[in-house]
């Protein structure tokens, strides 16, 4: 199981609530499955893709210098190989994949 997390699951950011509430969520419901069913296979990755240059990151850090930040488009890039990774690794055991 792989989940998409985000800085806002560790930073507080005013006008984020519900997005950093929902995202420190899903980081640590990912943790606690991962602890639930290690025992029996189930790997469970968060990938936290870091600061992009998005409007939502513009609104929250306003001052942020948009040189900086990763353009989404690379961000995906960079989630895709972290997930083939994974799944590279898992592959023996992963039941209807071809690669």
């Amino acid at each position: 199981m792989i989940n998409i997390s985000s800085d806002a699951a560790i930073n507080a950011h005013s006008g984020w609530g519900a997005y950093g509430a929902s995202k420190a969520a899903l980081r640590h419901l990912t943790a606690i499955w991962a602890e639930e069913t290690g025992a029996e296979g189930v790997d469970f990755l968060s990938i936290d893709p870091g600061d992009m240059d998005t409007p939502l990151h513009a609104l929250a850090l306003p001052d942020a210098d948009p040189s900086t930040l990763k353009r989404p488009e690379d961000s995906a890039a960079q989630i895709v190989e972290a997930m083939r990774r994974v799944l590279s690794a898992r592959a023996g055991r992963l039941v209807g994949v071809r690669p």
